[in-house]
């Protein structure tokens, strides 16, 4: 595993801003297998950032749904007005805010005048008065509501632009392709974090938003929990304190650059945001970062073709970037950037090492396929294929419990009565409702972060252990081969 870290901490200070990468990967791959995928998981954690926020200019847009739907329940619209208000209070002072009133159009309700107000104690108290008052009357045209979210945005010289989203129904009355049109204007312009309300709404349309504008889209499971939710996301977005991280991938000749993925918190495609910066390398955007560790999963084929098979080499070099890009201003935070990290690969006729698949890429692989196996279930049920959907979520239920992710088994549990957890044995429940199809398929991207189990205890009289790939006895607690770097596994596996 190849780790890299920035400045070290400063004896019994607080270090530094900074960031540091590791990256995790089963370098050997098969000498006679041609051109091979070579998978590794790139570990980004920020620290240090907490007490930085404030110097750097954000922006904020509140965008509340007052359709009329949201009338019915009236907990709904009662459950947003509380939500707007704690949103705004949790502004810190100094930010460019405002609150917008979605409908089938989008109105600007605080403040009246063209321009963002500025956060401070009167201007808080103030939005959180207009928001109170806010009616249920209207339509639902989303697209409108991120395209005025944008052009109040785009107006600010801040280095962080973010968006607050909450809705209870689909994109009906926009003109068809607008919300696509619109998403494809604004991505790379601000983040937007989504949520849904109700029963209305759609899982594959809020997804789509959220990932285009790299944020998070999820459920609010009861109407109760919009102003806890809300001030949440608003304290996250006032945490963010560097505006602009990216990783920059550099190719030796010969390999090819498959996909660049975020795989923790969310997965989210980077892969066509990626920008060329020079002949074999590229560059891909990850946002603004506050105190956090995300995960990021690459992929680079690899050829044996004139390579000295036994030999450990480089295939590309991953590193943190920050600062200007195309003429954007960059981040005035100093932080200190890790070491590239080296994606390698040593080619072996050992079919024990080249057929291992790394820890933490064998995690995400089996996110992904839960997330697949709940929105087929989801799919099959509305499909009214009761079947094909307990035998999909029984599936989800089974990986959700192996990967130890309990927000999705407490959302499968309202699909499905569990009879075994660990099996994977459960009975569809009799009615299900689909605001709870919903809050299952939002989050079929979401992810729980990889953590090195806890080995066992080693017994003092344990033998040595010999290594399998190439004979040399090393200590029975050990847990690499100093001759060849063959990882010992810690536990059986599960």
């Amino acid at each position: 595993m190849d780790r890299a870290n920035g400045a070290a901490d400063g004896g019994s200070r607080a270090h530094p801003p900074r960031l540091t990468a590791e990256l995790g990967q089963n370098k050997y791959l098969p000498a006679d297998a041609g051109t091979t995928p070579a998978h590794a998981i790139l570990t980004v954690e920020a620290s240090g950032l907490d007490g930085l926020a404030g110097r750097t200019a954000s922006a904020e847009v509140i965008v509340i749904d007052c359709s009329g739907s949201m009338n019915w329940p009236s907990t709904k619209i009662a459950a947003a007005r509380r939500a707007a208000a704690a949103a705004v209070d949790a502004l810190r002072d100094g930010t460019r805010f405002a609150l917008v009133e979605g409908t089938d159009e989008a109105r600007v309700i605080y403040p009246r005048s063209a321009r963002m107000a500025v956060a401070g104690p009167d201007s808080r108290a103030d939005a959180a008065h207009v928001a109170t008052g806010l009616i249920a009357s209207g339509g639902t045209a989303i697209a409108s509501w991120l395209d005025c979210a944008a052009d109040l945005l785009a107006a600010q010289d801040t280095a962080i632009r973010h968006t607050l989203l909450l809705t209870d129904g689909r994109n009906e009355h926009d003109r068809p392709g607008d919300l696509e049109r619109v998403l494809a204007a604004c991505t790379g312009r601000f983040t937007c974090d989504a949520r849904g309300i109700g029963e209305g709404w759609a899982a594959t349309e809020l997804r789509e938003i959220a990932d285009r504008l790299h944020g998070v889209a999820d459920a609010v499971e009861d109407d109760s929990d919009l102003e806890t939710e809300f001030r949440t996301m608003m304290n996250s977005a006032m945490a963010k304190a560097l505006p602009d991280v990216r990783i920059r991938v550099d190719l030796r000749s010969g390999s090819e650059l498959r996909f660049v993925k975020q795989v923790y918190p969310t997965e989210v495609d980077l892969t066509a945001e990626g920008v060329r910066t020079g002949e074999r390398s590229w560059e891909f955007p990850t946002g603004a970062w506050g105190d956090e560790a995300r995960d990021y999963h690459l992929c680079v084929t690899a050829d044996p073709a004139g390579d000295p098979q036994g030999e450990e080499l480089q295939l590309a070099s991953v590193r943190l970037v920050t600062g200007e890009r195309n003429g954007r201003r960059g981040t005035a935070v100093p932080v200190a950037l890790p070491r590239p990290c080296s994606l390698l690969v040593q080619w072996t006729d050992d079919r024990a090492l080249s057929t291992r698949v790394h820890p933490r890429v064998a995690h995400y692989d089996g996110h992904a396929e839960l997330g697949r196996a709940v929105t087929a279930g989801c799919e099959a049920y509305e499909r009214d294929e009761r079947a094909t959907a307990q035998e999909e979520w029984g599936r989800a239920v089974r990986l959700a419990h192996e990967l130890g992710d309990k927000k999705m088994l407490r959302r499968l549990s309202r699909l499905v009565r569990v009879v075994d957890e660990r099996r994977g044995l459960v009975e569809v429940r009799p009615e299900v409702s689909h605001g709870d199809l919903n809050a299952a398929m939002v989050m079929d991207n979401h992810s729980t972060q990889w953590t090195e189990p806890t080995p066992p205890p080693t017994p003092p009289d344990a033998p040595d252990l010999v290594c399998p790939a190439c004979s040399r006895r090393s200590p029975a607690d050990a847990k690499v081969c100093a001759q060849c770097a063959y990882r010992f596994p810690q536990a059986p596996p599960a």
